[in-house]
């Protein structure tokens, strides 16, 4: 099974280090609109073309010493160094077998972003109230042994509640995890059911600790989990084809 994980880990890996290359080389997401300046780089293409005419050439010069030139104005990417990572994987029965081992593998990768980033990360097997397993993986080295044996276990029990939402602020407290902006990944194939006080109750534990939530459901309607996410995906299976997927190994 170990062997079966790593070799789709290593798919997740090759297109989180895409991603995470992407966001490298490319400061600008998002265009905001016009402004005067003198960025070349920004600089629309109208001002480019004067400046090859004889006639507007000296007074694209003008404009270019005096800052006025249309440039565009771009939002860029949030900075890389942020908080936590912290990856809650579903474990109940019904995620036995290849979804199981896509979840391993798909988290493995999360921690290699979280390791490339400099970033605290931890990894927590749930399954309903039938137990846990909880391993951080601190900025030094890893534990690689009970690296292991976290992806080679299976709880394989469950409820009604297959991600712990209410556990959550008890094992982010016992982790002791450092401050700052979290981003939290639930993985699960459950169907929840979340009642309005307990949404209530971890959406303020969320703000109190800067956690951000996105929920992956395979197969499955989100129903209550769409309630406490910041995003949530319906994915068919854990593969790089998914836009889910892809949009965790962008972090």
């Amino acid at each position: 099974m170990l062997h079966k994980i790593c070799n789709l880990a290593g798919k997740f890996r090759r297109l989180a280090q895409a991603k995470q290359r992407q966001k490298t080389k490319h400061g600008f997401d998002e265009l905001l609109g016009l402004k005067a300046d003198n960025d070349l780089g920004r600089m629309l293409p109208q001002e480019l073309v004067a400046l090859l005419d004889p006639v507007l050439e000296q007074d694209v010069l003008r404009r270019f010493m005096e800052r006025q030139l249309w440039c565009r104005e771009f939002q860029g990417s949030e900075p890389v160094g942020k908080g936590p990572i912290i990856i809650v994987l579903d474990e109940s029965g019904s995620m036995v077998g290849e979804r199981n081992h896509a979840a391993k593998a798909l988290a493995l990768a999360l921690a290699w972003i979280a390791r490339q980033q400099k970033r605290w990360c931890a990894l927590i097997a749930y399954s309903g109230d039938s137990g846990e397993r909880i391993l951080p993986l601190s900025l030094g080295k890893w534990d690689e042994v009970a690296l292991m044996d976290w992806l080679e276990s299976f709880i394989g029990m469950g409820s009604d509640l297959d991600v712990p939402v209410r556990e959550m602020p008890k094992f982010y407290e016992s982790l002791k995890a450092p401050k700052g902006k979290t981003d939290l990944i639930f993985l699960t194939d459950a169907a929840c059911n979340i009642s309005a006080k307990l949404a209530k109750t971890f959406i303020d534990w969320k703000k109190s600790v800067q956690a951000k939530l996105i929920t992956l459901v395979i197969d499955s309607e989100p129903e209550d989990l769409a309630k406490i996410s910041d995003e949530v995906h319906r994915i068919r299976s854990v593969d790089v084809s998914e836009y889910g997927v892809e949009r965790i190994l962008s972090l």
